[in-house]
């Protein structure tokens, strides 16, 4: 019985952990202002790497358009087709966005 639990609780958790929207893991983009971005999709969330450096958790907000995830700091990712928008309260114009394939 132990050992069926702790299988449970294992499976559960990496259930948790796998990504939604993107089959087998990140998505990758290059923004027109230079800005190049991880993201993640994740349940009901968005978490995004701006640059290899600044990590980002986003959540979704309602949409009548596409995919939109908000954060607390005023970001903002907008799902476009194969593209994203992307702004943050620092930038006055939103980057677009073109998902690129990054050898693994």
């Amino acid at each position: 019985m132990k050992i069926y639990l702790g299988s449970a609780a294992l499976v559960l958790a990496l259930a948790g952990c796998a990504p939604v929207g993107t089959p087998g893991g990140s998505s990758f983009y290059e923004c027109n202002q230079g800005t190049r971005l991880r993201v993640d999709y994740r349940g009901q969330g968005a978490i995004v790497r701006v640059n290899d450096r600044a990590t980002v958790a986003l959540r979704s907000t309602p949409s009548t358009g596409g995919a939109v995830y908000e954060g607390r700091q005023g970001q903002r990712l907008e799902r476009q087709g194969n593209g994203v928008v992307w702004n943050t309260a620092a930038r006055t114009a939103p980057e677009q966005c073109r998902q690129i394939i990054v050898p693994r």
